[in-house]
């Protein structure tokens, strides 16, 4: 039997895998050649441009681009972009700094899919950017080689943002993948591809009420309407990205050739696995191999969502063309990328390596905890109606549904009622895929994974570790990756601990962390850092970090110090660092910049590497020091003049701050003042966390 979407295109005249011509949602008048019959012309792939280093700025506007000729769409961007952003090339190992400007007028967050890094840097619910300002995420690189993702994450706004467009690609590089022989020419042989689609109004804007535009009626591949792209005939690679809000996606390729999986979310599969088919789900990567080698050049195919007759649940496979569960593209194939094959390069990969990495995963052999997360729907939640939760309650903000221990391997099982399908997407970690109760685990899945598909009346079982990062006040997130159902409160959050056991909970047995929240700047606090001015500096004798001596005589013989305070666990002064950092680079030897933590030197140098500062710091577990100068709160900055006098004490920070210091820097070092600018700073003062000792505060 003909599928129905060879049975739409004979009835358009249109070839079976073109894109089908349809007329706009909502009222939308049909668009040009729906009913003559006529094709729309194919439009030229857009490639996101890359950035790349050590320090990335991105900024999240609102933008505009023409997807229908004569008119323009109101749309959110990263950078230049007019609909999604720069793809970010990393390297593992390296630290990095991800500095993100909000030019939106409300507030965002932009959450890094698939890195494993600390939870105040993963950019989830609780790091807000507020509507024109600034954050800083600093972490090392320790991903595998893979394509990842950027996107908004900010509770109850991320379809929202999504939907107009924010997001972007990561690809990170290592040793491992970059001595294979695999294509790797951003843009010629290596191919981003971001598949998306949306639903227009009759004026040519986006569609956005909600859950009834979780599947759009339009395709935009990488943002571009009827894409195509010219491909060499040779080994060419896809980087694919399902980034829609609920649809998923069955795909393969129009004549049936069979193509290789290299790589799953999170890295290299051990051996390239070949099939005809991938399901992928939203939030999910995969990188593929597809072979042109023996194609004439002039010929054409094209990828192809085969998502007709699919099973119950399937998202995206319920009959009807409208709102809220119907769209244009629903349970048909539908082309998603046409493909022209042109002359091959003269530096070309002609040859699918036979091995591509020996992973190394989790066994159950190792696993601490199991633990089982449901998936269900219940009444009561967002505007009163019914939602889909995990556990019986929908998401709170201040309280933590999992502990788990740091350095744990934990076995996970995710049950799904008999409703609806959704994809489980956990931040922080890449597990392994063991189990799935509807049947084997496909192969594609057989690799690094932080996403999945959880089918309807199914269960999937992973094994993760916890490793690297604790924190009993910053948490990660697990939720569904359908952008309306996390809006709507499917998501739950858990907190990576070295001792979960000292954790306090209330009455109800509830763990509530600590809230991200604005510390004030109390009058005594003001009364006290001015009383310091003009005083002699409390002396000190100490050894950094990595073992040198540093004491208040030697660092202020002859220029002037800065002594910059850190709570270990503060997201505000891992934010300030870099600006200190920038300080201390821009005057060289011409001042000292010094960060006193309250944390062993263990904890202290996992902080320095995290943050990768290149400032000196003192581990002060008892607060000796930090009590001695009178430092209350995270990011106080205490300016030594030459001698030994302090010049002044700032209680917090921002972008005014900084800059009077660089010009009390100049002045007391006789140099020029450097011409720093702080445009990702904070517009007002900034006061971080309270400063502890190691044992009070874990004793909280």
């Amino acid at each position: 039997m003909k599928h129905l979407s060879l049975q739409i295109a004979v009835l358009l005249g249109i070839s079976t895998f073109a894109f089908a011509q349809a007329p706009k949602g909502k009222g939308r008048r049909e668009a040009p050649g729906a009913s003559s019959g006529k094709v729309r012309p194919y439009q030229n792939l857009w490639i996101p441009p890359v950035i790349s280093g050590k320090a990335i700025d991105l900024s999240l506007n609102k933008t505009k681009k023409s997807f229908w000729a004569g008119a323009t769409t109101a749309t959110y961007g990263y950078n230049d972009a007019q609909f999604w952003g720069p793809t970010v090339f990393l390297n593992q190992g390296e630290a990095v700094q991800l500095r993100v400007k909000n030019n939106l007028d409300e507030v965002t967050t932009v959450h890094w899919h698939g890195l494993h890094l600390p939870a105040a840097m993963d950019g989830g619910p609780h790091q807000l950017i507020q509507p024109g300002g600034s954050w800083t995420s600093s972490f090392v690189v320790k991903n595998n080689a893979a394509t990842y993702w950027y996107h908004p994450h900010p509770h109850e706004l991320t379809q929202k943002q999504m939907n107009y467009g924010a997001g972007g690609l990561i690809i990170i590089r290592d040793p491992i993948e970059s001595k294979l022989g695999l294509p790797r020419t951003y843009g010629v042989d290596d191919i981003p591809l971001v598949f998306t689609s949306r639903r227009f109004y009759a004026d040519d804007q986006f569609s956005f009420e909600g859950d009834n535009d979780k599947y759009g009626d339009y395709l935009l591949t990488n943002g571009t309407l009827d894409a195509q792209v010219n491909l060499p005939a040779q080994l060419v690679r896809l980087r694919i990205l399902n980034a829609e809000i609920e649809r998923g996606y069955y795909f393969g390729l129009s004549d049936n050739r069979p193509f290789y999986v290299i790589a799953t979310d999170g890295g290299l599969v051990d051996k390239p696995i070949q099939v005809t088919r991938v399901k992928l789900m939203v939030g999910e990567r995969v990188e593929v191999l597809v072979d042109l080698s023996n194609d004439k050049q002039g010929s054409s195919l094209d990828l192809v969502a085969y998502n007709s007759g699919l099973e119950f649940g399937f998202p995206g496979s319920e009959p009807g063309v409208r709102a809220p569960n119907g769209s244009l593209l629903n349970n048909l194939d539908f082309g998603m990328l046409h493909i022209n094959v042109t002359a091959p390069k003269a530096q070309r990969i002609t040859k699918v390596p036979e091995v591509l990495t020996r992973n190394r995963f989790w066994t159950s052999s190792e696993v601490k905890n199991r633990r089982t997360v449901r998936i269900s729907k219940q009444r009561g939640g967002a505007g009163g109606g019914e939602s889909f939760v995990f556990d019986g309650k929908s998401f709170d903000m201040n309280t933590t549904n999992q502990v788990v221990k740091l350095g744990d391997v934990e076995e996970w099982t995710v049950t799904n009622d008999r409703v609806f399908g959704h994809t489980f997407h956990i931040h922080d970690v890449q597990f392994k895929i063991i189990s799935r109760s509807d049947g084997a685990v496909p192969t594609f899945e057989q690799g690094w994974k932080d996403t999945f598909y959880s089918p309807s009346g199914a269960s999937v079982t992973f094994l993760a570790k916890f490793e690297d990062y604790a924190s009993d006040t910053d948490p990660f997130m697990y939720h569904c990756h359908m952008a309306n159902h996390e809006d709507a409160g499917l998501m739950g959050q858990f907190l990576v601990s070295r001792t979960p056991s000292s954790l306090k909970r209330n009455s109800a047995g509830v763990i509530q962390f600590r809230e991200g929240m604005e510390h004030p700047l109390t009058p005594a606090m003001i009364s006290k850092v001015e009383r310091q001015a003009q005083t002699p500096a409390p002396s000190f004798s100490k050894t950094d970090l990595t073992g040198n001596p540093l004491s208040l005589a030697s660092l202020t013989t002859k220029k002037p110090l800065i002594l910059y305070f850190i709570e270990r666990e503060c997201p505000c002064a891992r934010d300030a660092a870099p600006f200190l950092a920038r300080v201390q680079e821009a005057y060289g030897d011409a001042c000292s910049v010094v960060g006193v933590i309250n944390a062993d030197s263990t904890t202290a140098k996992a902080w320095a590497k995290t943050v990768g500062t290149r400032f000196a710091i003192i581990a002060d577990p008892d607060c000796a020091l930090i009590r001695a100068y009178g430092a209350e709160r995270a990011v106080y900055t205490t300016l030594v003049a030459p001698g030994g006098t302090i010049v002044k004490t700032y209680p917090g920070y921002s972008a005014e701050t900084l800059k009077d210091l660089s010009a009390h820097i100049a002045r007391l070092s006789g140099s020029a003042e450097s011409p720093l600018k702080f445009a990702n700073a904070p517009g007002k003062l900034i006061v971080g966390c309270p400063l502890e000792p190691v044992t009070l505060a874990a004793a909280k």
